[in-house]
Parts: C-alpha cells; sequence; structure tokens
C-alpha cells in the first residue's frame, strides 16, 4: 500500500482503468497531470545545464519534489474548480455535465479524505 497522495492516485488510476470508471479516469488523470505541471521546472532555470539531448532521450529536465502538503493542496485546487463548475453548470442548465462533475468530484473527495 503506498502512503503518498500521489501514490495513491496513481493505484488508484490504475484500479480504474481496469474497472472503465470514466469518472475516476477523468478525476484522477487532471489532477495527475496538475502534479505533475507543479513539478515541471520553468525553462529558464535550467537552460544552459540541459543544452543538448541526452542520447537516447529528448531534453531531460529536472523536475521539483514537491511535498506531501503541496499535492494535497493541488488536488484540493482541483475538486475545487469542479465543485464551482457545477454550480456553473447548473445555474446553464447543463445537467449531465454537472452530475458528470460530481461523480469526478465524489472521486477526489475520496481520496482527500
Amino acid at each position: 500500500m503506498v502512503d503518498r497522495l500521489e501514490g495513491r492516485l496513481r493505484e488508484g488510476l490504475a484500479v480504474a482503468l481496469k474497472e472503465r470508471d470514466k469518472a475516476a479516469i477523468a478525476a484522477l488523470r487532471t489532477a495527475l497531470a496538475a502534479v505533475a505541471n507543479a513539478e515541471a521546472v520553468p525553462a529558464g532555470e535550467y537552460q544552459d545545464k540541459y543544452r543538448e539531448p541526452i542520447p537516447g532521450r529528448s531534453y531531460e529536465a529536472p523536475r521539483r519534489e514537491l511535498t506531501e502538503t503541496q499535492v494535497t493542496r493541488i488536488v484540493r485546487a482541483e475538486a475545487d474548480e469542479r465543485r464551482s463548475a457545477i454550480d456553473e453548470y447548473e445555474s446553464l442548465g447543463r445537467r449531465e455535465d454537472a452530475q458528470r462533475l460530481r461523480a469526478e468530484l465524489a472521486v477526489l473527495d475520496r481520496y482527500l479524505a
């Protein structure tokens, strides 16, 4: 069993893919993508150090190490975006979209609990 939130999200994605759970797949992929984006180092910070590609790979760049608190904040922000979008969709009469986001929000909330 994985203790870190990011590891639990990855494990959950593997299960969701096997079960073909569309809501869980969408929620977990976007949360993991947001974490990966936060780990990325801006190009200017490593540009001089990594001018040539590493043989067999495209330009490898260092990644930031995020704390558990930072990962939790990112996933919580993803959940908050869904909460506000649900209200927006409901006010526009887009009930199916709101329901889809409710299902995704329930997935994220399980990991944040």
